[in-house]
């Protein structure tokens, strides 16, 4: 009895040995036919992360619903932390096709022709540069000149303007809430300026000619401003090259020159398709010594909280038309990637439902600046609350849902941007990734240490 135990003891040692092996063999298998096809290089076999590529399966029409949802790709067997961002190795490509001379920006004539042949660069997941709450320096910069010959009046004073400290704080209040907490705005510098920022001709008003110019409504032009003057008279390029800052905030009055954003991306052209519109990429004058992705929003203190998040609409539009759209923005491209589908209005396709629409133009829309419109509609909006799983059945939604004007519908539009973990073939399903960490390499938000209390007696 006693030995046919044994036996049976051993014989089962056997069958387990057998199958760790056989697992392992089979494994390493997998591994080097991916290395051979080109799907992970050895180095990342090695680590086991898994490499989302141009040639990744698309996902197909069922799931972005005539091509509206997105199936998920495989999750990466372990996720570790990529130090140094991966686009920092992307090979430099130069920019193709016309330069814009006024936005400093490059545009092919036809994005449709580009996005065929465009290859997207390799893209390594890390789960927590898109899941950990990262930290985002920001330095607002305010010119709110003294103005003598109205009794010492600041400028904002003089128009009875709007409070830049109270409204910076309230969008990064805004955008962290609609993150889901992934960006936490962190104001480290308010400066304040008794003067005009410089005209791209060297012109600069002084308080005469600024308030004569009010009178007669003949402003100066050009009238944008220099954004390296502004970057060099504020010695706003060392505090971005030391990690101090990594956003700057413009605020002025009306014609200060400010475009509403403004963004410098190293190698852009490199990581980010080509596309025929000018407004999606908008470096002007922002010096590259920087180093690093720096967006400036620009803000105008004479307008309201609304106007001010709007801007951040339009900066969210940009840069996730270049990454998930590749470069195109048409309502002919509906279903076809997951920004041209998320943007989509019955407007431009009756007899369809909305999507989450843009900013200028809600679901229920038949125009630009359409916040109030009563009549409802059927969309999909709920279902990029679990992008990249969008499906579900469409229901009506009016403007009862965002309070029936702008600000309310910015927050509400802001708040259906994907922000999950995972990927797709279109990269992170977490967009804030693109939106405020382009470069993926913001610091994580620190966590407070709990006191400690010493023990009672």
């Amino acid at each position: 009895m006693k030995v046919r135990k044994l036996v049976f003891a051993c014989f089962a040692v056997v069958v387990l040995v057998t199958v760790i092996a056989t697992s392992i063999v089979a494994r390493e298998k997998v591994t080097d036919a991916m290395v051979k096809k080109g799907t992970v290089s050895e180095e990342e076999a090695a680590g086991h992360q898994k490499v989302g590529s141009a040639d990744d399966k698309p996902e197909g029409e069922r799931n972005l619903r005539a091509a509206e949802h997105s199936t998920p790709a495989p999750p990466p067997v372990i996720s570790r932390t990529v130090k140094v961002p991966l686009w920092k190795s992307y090979p430099v490509v130069e920019p193709v096709g016309r330069k814009r001379s006024r936005i400093m920006c490059h545009t092919v004539p036809d994005a449709t022709k580009t996005r065929e042949t465009w290859k997207p660069p390799k893209f390594v997941y890390d789960h927590d540069l898109a899941t950990k709450p990262k930290l985002s320096k920001v330095v607002v910069v305010i010119y709110n000149p003294v103005l003598e010959a109205e009794g010492g009046k600041t400028m904002i004073e003089f128009l009875k303007a709007n409070d830049p400290w109270k409204y910076s704080h309230m969008l990064a209040k805004a955008i962290n809430i609609a993150s889901g907490g992934y960006i936490n705005y962190k104001i480290v510098k308010f400066i304040e300026i008794d003067g005009y920022s410089e005209k791209i001709d060297g012109f600069r008003y002084t308080d005469k000619s600024f308030l004569d110019a009010r009178k007669t409504n003949k402003y100066h032009r050009p009238d944008r401003s220099s954004y390296r003057k502004i970057f060099e008279e504020n010695d706003l390029i060392d505090m971005i090259k030391s990690g101090q800052c990594h956003e700057v905030w413009l605020w002025g009055a009306g014609y200060f020159g400010y475009d509403e954003l403004a963004m410098y991306i190293p190698n852009r052209y490199g990581r980010f398709a080509p596309t025929d519109n000018p407004w999606f990429y908008r470096p002007y004058e922002i010096p590259p010594e920087c180093g690093r992705t720096v967006w400036v929003m620009g803000f105008n203190y004479q307008v309201g909280p609304d106007n001010m998040i709007h801007s951040y609409s339009h900066r969210v539009e940009s840069i996730i038309a270049l990454q998930c759209g590749r470069g195109v923005w048409k309502k002919e491209y509906r279903g076809k990637d997951p920004w041209n589908t998320f943007s989509s209005l019955e407007m431009d396709n009756p007899g369809k439902p909305s999507h989450v629409g843009n900013c200028h133009v809600p679901p229920n829309g038949q125009g630009g600046y359409d916040y109030n419109n009563k009549r409802s509609v059927l969309s999909y909006a709920d279902n990029w609350l679990h992008y990249p799983d969008l499906r579900g059945e469409p229901r009506m939604i009016g403007s009862d849902e965002w309070n029936n004007n702008q600000y309310g519908y910015q927050l509400w539009w802001h708040s259906h941007l994907p922000k999950g973990p995972g990927y797709t073939k279109w990269g992170y399903n977490n967009w804030w990734v693109y939106i405020a960490n382009t470069d993926e390499d913001l610091p994580d938000l620190p966590i407070p240490a709990m006191p400690i209390y010493p023990r009672e007696k």
